[in-house]
C-alpha cells in the first residue's frame, strides 16, 4: 500500500477505535437526528485552511462549502449551479442563522486571478479553473492603480481581502439570502485567516476593514 494512504487508512484505524469506545454514541445521535448546524461557512479548496480546525467545531455544527478561492459567484451565472444548489440548502432547508466567507492568506487561487495566469507547473493551460477564476479577475483589473499603492508586500493580502468582500456582496444576488437578512433571520460574516500567524480576522463593513478576531471575542 502507498505510504500516504497507508498513514490516511492508520487515522481511520484510530478513528474506528475512538468510535467504538467513546464516540460512538455522538455519531449515532447525528445520524439519527440529521444534521442542525447554525453555521453555514464557505472557504477555500485549500488543504492548509480547515474552517473545522481553526473554530475547533464538532461534526454537525457547520455546514461547509469549499472551492477554489473561496468564490460565491453572482446568482446568474451559468459556472455557479453547484455553489447556488449549496447555498439554497443551507438558507432554505437548514435555515442556518449565520453565513461566513472565509479567505486565507497566501491563497494560489486569488494570486492566478490576480495575474490572470492559470497555468499548470508544466506550463498547461487549465481551461476550467480559467474559467472559474474570472469571477475575481474580473472585479480586480479596475484596482491595480489603488494596489499600487501599497507596499508590494501587501498586495496579495489586499486582492484576497477584496475576493472576501467581492463574495459577500454577491450573497446579496439570491434573493433568499436577501430576504432572510432584511428579516433578521441571517447574518454574513467575512473572516480571512493569516495562515502563517494563525491569526483570524473579521470584516468590519462600516470601516470597510479587517480587525483582529479577538477583539470580537474579548468585546
Amino acid at each position: 500500500m502507498d505510504k500516504t494512504i497507508h498513514r490516511i487508512a492508520q487515522g481511520y484505524l484510530r478513528f474506528r477505535e475512538q468510535f467504538c469506545s467513546e464516540s460512538g454514541d455522538f455519531y449515532r445521535q447525528l445520524a439519527e437526528l440529521g444534521q442542525k448546524p447554525r453555521i453555514a461557512i464557505i472557504s477555500c479548496s485549500d488543504s492548509r485552511v480547515d474552517p473545522a480546525v481553526i473554530t475547533n467545531t464538532k461534526p454537525g455544527e457547520m455546514f461547509v462549502l469549499r472551492n477554489v478561492a473561496n468564490v460565491i459567484p453572482e446568482r446568474t451565472s451559468e459556472t455557479a449551479w453547484g455553489v447556488r444548489a449549496a447555498l439554497q440548502f443551507a438558507i432554505e432547508v437548514l435555515e442556518v442563522e449565520h453565513f461566513i466567507v472565509c479567505g486565507h492568506s497566501g491563497c494560489g487561487g486569488v494570486q492566478a486571478a490576480r495575474r490572470n495566469e492559470m497555468c499548470g507547473p508544466q506550463g498547461q493551460h487549465l481551461e476550467d479553473l480559467s474559467v472559474w477564476l474570472r469571477h475575481l479577475n474580473e472585479k480586480f483589473a479596475p484596482l491595480e492603480a489603488q494596489v499600487n499603492q501599497l507596499e508590494p508586500e501587501l498586495h496579495d493580502e489586499f486582492y484576497e481581502k477584496i475576493g472576501i468582500i467581492n463574495s459577500l456582496g454577491n450573497l446579496f444576488t439570491f434573493p433568499e439570502i436577501e430576504r432572510r437578512v432584511k428579516e433578521g433571520k441571517l447574518q454574513l460574516h467575512g473572516w480571512y485567516f493569516d495562515i502563517k500567524r494563525g491569526e483570524l480576522m473579521a470584516y468590519d463593513a462600516p470601516t470597510y476593514s479587517f480587525v483582529p478576531f479577538d477583539s470580537l471575542v474579548q468585546g
